[in-house]
């Protein structure tokens, strides 16, 4: 890596706040935390997002992501709840950004999120999903660390 991240590096909490997009483009606002955790073999991400005025209003998710080895610039995850069906991509980390992209076994349902490192406690979070060829949500959020 060319530039030292803390997102997904190092085990932390981390606010949500921004903008979610539902299918029809209409704004939501979307809070949530995110907890990530290294076990030797294991590093995880809990994340639970609440979305203002929709039907469903809770995203809870885990991923599982393989550890990042030394030297190397990206790894792999899983997502294990939280969409329509099991899901898995790449943290790739690319300067001040980490790309995620990632799909379904099938290759239906499918996106991307890009984080962008404002500071060592502070990233933009942009990305959108899609089932097929029709946009499900998108969305703009800044995590921040919490002490």
């Amino acid at each position: 890596m060319s530039r030292q991240h803390t997102y997904l590096i190092e085990p932390g909490l981390w606010a949500a706040d921004g903008i979610y997009y539902d299918d029809a483009d209409q704004p939501h606002v979307q809070r949530g935390e995110l907890l990530v955790e290294h076990a030797p073999d294991l590093w995880t991400i809990d994340s639970q997002m609440k979305i203002s005025g929709q039907d469903r209003r809770d995203f809870n998710t885990r991923y599982e992501v393989k550890p990042l080895p030394e030297g190397v610039s990206f790894t792999d995850w899983k997502m294990l709840s939280g969409g329509p069906e099991p899901v898995f991509g790449l943290f790739v980390f690319v300067e001040e950004c980490v790309l995620m992209p990632w799909q379904s076994r099938s290759n239906r349902f499918w996106g991307q999120e890009v984080l962008f490192s404002k500071s060592p406690d502070e990233y933009l979070s942009r990305g959108f999903s899609f089932i097929q060829d029709k946009k499900v949500y998108s969305w703009a959020v800044t995590l921040k660390r919490q002490s």
